[in-house]
C-alpha cells in the first residue's frame, strides 16, 4: 500500500471510526445522563432552541441534501438570514417552506415579544457551481439583500463523476463564487468543507498533463482541467485530489488577508467526518447500502447529516488569532485536525493558481484588491 495510503487510513478512516463509535456514543450517553430534565426532553424529541434574528447572511451551497440542508436549517435556528444554493429548483422551495415552518414552532431563546415574532429570512437562490456565471449572479442576488453577508460555507460536492465536473464543482465552484462575494464581505467567515480523502492526494497537478506551448508561443486555449481524462472518476483520486486543492485555495485566501491586514474574514477549512450522506450512499450502490443499514452497521460506524452539520457549524463559533496565517483545520468539530503539508505548502499552492485556477478566473469574476502570487 503507498505511503499516502496509508496515512488516509491511519489518519482518515481509522481515527473517524474510534471517533463514531467510542468518542460519539460516551458524549452522547455523558449529554444525556447530565443534562437537566428540561434539556433531556429537547433531547429526546429533537427539538432546537431559535435564537433571535441576528441580521446578518449566510449562503449554503449544496442546501438541498445531506449535511448541507441540515446547515442550512442549523443557522436559521441560530438566528442567520440564510440563502439556500443549490441547483434543484423543488427541493430548494421545499426545503425554504420546512424550515420556515420549523423556526415558527421551536422555542425562542429570547423574552421580547416583538423578537419572538420576528423570524430569519429564508431564500432560495438556483446555483450551479460549475458554472461561474451562476456565481456572478449569486453576487447580483446578495447584493438586493439587507442583511450583510457574514457567512459563506462552500459545501457543494460532488463524488465518482467524471473527473473533470469533480474539479469544476469540488475546486473552481469554491473559488468562483468566494471571488465574486468577497466585495460584499466586510467580516464574517469562510468555510471551505474538506474531506479527510484528501489525505491520499499526493499532489494536485499532473505534470504529464499540463498544457503545452504551441509552436507560436502562445500557450493553448485549453485549461488544466479540460485536459483532465474525461471518463468516471472511479477510484475517487480526483474527488481527493479537489480537496486537497480547496484546502490549498484557503491557504492562498490567508495568505491574501494577512497581506491586506484585513483581520475582519477568517477562512476555515472543515471536515465533518465520516457521515452517511446521499452523496456516499449514491457512490457505493444500493447493495451496499442495503447490507449496512439492515445489519445496522451505517448507524454504527456512520454520522447522521445531522450530526456532520453540527460539525461544520461548529467552526462559526472560532476565532482565530489576527496575527496568524496559520491554517484553522476542524475536524468532529473541533479545530487542529490532522492535514498533510501540500495543504499549507505556499509553493504547491501558487502553483495551483498558476497552472490551474489563473486561467478560470480570468476575465470572469473579479480578483480582490492586492490579490497575487508573491505570498
Amino acid at each position: 500500500m503507498k505511503s499516502n495510503n496509508i496515512r488516509w487510513v491511519v489518519h482518515g478512516i481509522l481515527t473517524e471510526l474510534f471517533y463514531n463509535v467510542f468518542v460519539r456514543t460516551i458524549n452522547r450517553t455523558r449529554t444525556r445522563f447530565f443534562a437537566a430534565k428540561e434539556d433531556r426532553l429537547v433531547l429526546d424529541n429533537n427539538i432546537r432552541n431559535r435564537q433571535p434574528p441576528k441580521h446578518e447572511l449566510a449562503i449554503v451551497t449544496g442546501a438541498t441534501g445531506g449535511i448541507g440542508s441540515q446547515i442550512a436549517t442549523d443557522l436559521a435556528h441560530k438566528g442567520y438570514d440564510v440563502v439556500i444554493a443549490a441547483r434543484n429548483i423543488k427541493m430548494g422551495e421545499e426545503l425554504v417552506e420546512k424550515i420556515q415552518d420549523e423556526l415558527k414552532q421551536v422555542n425562542t431563546s429570547s423574552s421580547s415579544k416583538d423578537e419572538e415574532e420576528e423570524l430569519p429570512k429564508i431564500t432560495f437562490v438556483e446555483y450551479h457551481a460549475d458554472d461561474p456565471q451562476s456565481a456572478i449572479s449569486m453576487s447580483s442576488s446578495v447584493k438586493d439583500m439587507k442583511s450583510p453577508l457574514t457567512v459563506l460555507i462552500n459545501n457543494a460536492g460532488i463524488m465518482g463523476k467524471s473527473k473533470q465536473m469533480s474539479m469544476r464543482v469540488n475546486l473552481l465552484g469554491p473559488v468562483w463564487l468566494t471571488f465574486a462575494l468577497l466585495p460584499q464581505m466586510t467580516r464574517g467567515t469562510v468555510i471551505n468543507v474538506g474531506s479527510s480523502a484528501h489525505l491520499r492526494a499526493t499532489s494536485v497537478i499532473d505534470e504529464d498533463l499540463i498544457p503545452s506551448e504551441s509552436s507560436g508561443g502562445e500557450k493553448e486555449k485549453q485549461s488544466y482541467i479540460d485536459t483532465l481524462p474525461g471518463v468516471a472518476d472511479d477510484d475517487l483520486s480526483t474527488y481527493a485530489a479537489s480537496k486537497l486543492a480547496l484546502m490549498q485555495f484557503s491557504t492562498l485566501l490567508r495568505q491574501w488577508l494577512i497581506r491586506s491586514n484585513n483581520t475582519s474574514i477568517q477562512v476555515i477549512d472543515a471536515h465533518p467526518g465520516l457521515v452517511w450522506t446521499p452523496l456516499l450512499r449514491n457512490h457505493i450502490g444500493d447493495k451496499a447500502v442495503s447490507t449496512l443499514t439492515k445489519t445496522g452497521i451505517a448507524n454504527l460506524i456512520y454520522k447522521s447529516s445531522a450530526e456532520g452539520a453540527a460539525a461544520i457549524v461548529s467552526a462559526l463559533s472560532y476565532s482565530a488569532p489576527s496575527t496568524t496565517n496559520d491554517q484553522v483545520y476542524f475536524v468532529n468539530g473541533k479545530p487542529g485536525g490532522y492535514s498533510t503539508s501540500k495543504s499549507v505548502s505556499l509553493e504547491a499552492s501558487n502553483q495551483l493558481w498558476n497552472i490551474v485556477l489563473k486561467s478560470e478566473v480570468d476575465g470572469v469574476v473579479e480578483l480582490p484588491k492586492g490579490w497575487g502570487i508573491e505570498n
